[in-house]
């Protein structure tokens, strides 16, 4: 019995390891866990929110993007006055 498991172990390591959507998924979920977190936060908060909520959600969260992309000495970056 125990070896029956040492082989599942080994078998299901081995298809994961090659199916390419697992892998895909987990690689891009590796470099960039911040925007992959935040895709599926929002994904989630699509279904629940109504579209009036959804959409400044969206708006909050792009306005934070913005704000700390831009930096003063950033060339396209142009404060309003």
């Amino acid at each position: 019995m125990d070896q029956k498991e040492k082989i599942k172990k080994v078998i299901g390591n081995f298809v994961k390891n090659h199916n390419i959507i697992y892998k895909n998924a987990k690689d891009k979920r590796i470099k960039n866990r911040k925007a992959y977190d935040q895709n599926k936060k929002t994904k989630q908060l699509q279904k629940s929110l109504s579209k009036d909520r959804f959409n400044t959600y969206l708006d909050s969260i792009y306005k934070e993007d913005l704000d700390s992309t831009y930096k003063a000495s950033d060339s396209t970056y142009k404060e309003k006055k």
